[in-house]
C-alpha cells in the first residue's frame, strides 16, 4: 500500500530501493501522467512501473540510480510551487486557498546526483504492468 501523508519515507514500501534504478518511460500531457520503468540492478526488464497522476511539475535526469520516493511536508510543497511559478506569491495572502491546495498536491522526492528528484503531483502508485495503450 502507498503511503500517502507528509513526511512519509519510502512510500511504495520497496525493500532495498537503492538496488533498483529509474527511467523516465511516458508522459502523457494530456492526463497529466508521468511513468517510470523500475529496474532491479541490471535487469533488462523492469520489475515494477510508477505512475504519478496530475502531475504539475517534474525535476529529473531520465535515469537515476535508486527508487526510495519521499514526500516532503506540505510547506516544501508550497515553496517549490512558489519558486517553479506554478502559483504566485498572492495565494500566500489567503491560507485556505493553499491549504486546499496542498491537501491534494505532494512533492514527491527521491535521492539523485547531482540533486533531488522532484515530482508535484495528486497521486503516485506502483504497478506490476503498463495499461494496454502504453505497452
Amino acid at each position: 500500500m502507498t503511503k500517502t501523508e507528509p513526511g512519509a519515507r519510502n512510500i511504495f514500501n520497496i525493500t532495498e530501493p537503492e538496488r533498483y534504478r529509474c527511467q523516465v518511460y511516458h508522459y502523457h500531457s494530456r492526463l497529466s501522467r508521468l511513468y517510470l520503468r523500475v529496474f532491479k540492478e541490471q535487469n533488462q526488464q523492469p520489475s515494477f512501473y510508477l505512475l504519478f497522476s496530475d502531475v504539475a511539475y517534474f525535476d529529473c535526469p531520465v535515469t537515476w540510480q535508486g527508487a526510495q520516493f519521499d514526500i516532503a511536508e506540505y510547506d516544501e510543497c508550497l515553496q517549490l510551487m512558489l519558486d517553479s511559478g506554478l502559483v504566485g506569491q498572492a495565494i500566500l495572502r489567503f491560507p485556505g486557498a493553499y491549504a486546499s491546495l496542498t491537501e491534494y498536491t505532494r512533492l514527491y522526492r527521491a535521492p539523485g546526483p547531482p540533486r533531488p528528484i522532484q515530482i508535484i503531483a495528486g497521486s503516485g502508485s506502483l504497478l506490476q504492468r503498463l495499461p494496454n495503450d502504453l505497452g
